[in-house]
């Protein structure tokens, strides 16, 4: 299963899965603001830019660079970044109380429970919701450019247990296994979005 992650295109040619903070112009976004890419990638998603953004599926890159803008605006990185759970979930549903929608958030917190976590994430997907992980502290050597970092997972493949996401505007695919390895330290957070009843 895997959601319609939005699809950068420049000069007619495909360019990435998804936002890339290395688009920003300034240097300190481009350092910190995989927060902020990764709300837009979920604002996508959930449809919170349906006027600006007419097709998810083909955006082009300047379209999605003023998205990326408008979402640093509020959830900016503090000198540290942008490595807070409650503040993602806080930040993103103001921006999309902003566009008119009431959203609710949930999460989790250096899950330790694998089942549970992956039931978090099928659970999201399932009902077309792509899910925000931050990547905390990994001791895994996969991770060693991804600390202090936050992805889009927009897939997972049961069959493989192979988890999709977007990481600076690549699609990644990643085993279940590595991000959720027993014998690694690790401190992850996951959030998703969806609609208050």
């Amino acid at each position: 299963m895997e959601l319609k992650c939005p699809k950068i295109y420049r000069d007619g040619k495909y360019l990435a899965y998804g936002g890339n903070q290395e688009w920003f112009p300034g240097t300190f976004q481009r350092r910190a603001g995989c927060g902020s890419v990764t709300g837009t990638n979920i604002a996508v998603c959930e449809g919170l830019f349906s006027q600006e953004v007419e097709n998810s599926e083909s955006i082009p890159y300047e379209s999605y660079l003023e998205l990326m803008e408008g979402m640093y605006q509020y959830m900016t990185p503090g000198f540290m970044g942008y490595p807070l759970i409650g503040k993602f979930k806080k930040d993103f549903l103001s921006f999309a109380s902003g566009r008119g929608k009431e959203l609710k958030a949930k999460s989790m917190f250096l899950p330790r429970d694998k089942q549970g976590c992956l039931e978090f994430i099928r659970e999201g997907l399932y009902h077309g919701h792509p899910v925000a992980l931050l990547i905390w502290r990994h001791s895994r050597k996969e991770f060693r450019e991804d600390n202090w970092h936050w992805v889009t997972i927009t897939g997972y493949d049961e069959e493989r247990e192979i988890l999709i996401w977007s990481n600076c505007g690549e699609r990644e695919e990643i085993p279940v296994k590595v991000l959720l390895d027993d014998s690694a330290r690790y401190y992850i957070g996951l959030v998703r979005f969806e609609e208050k009843n």
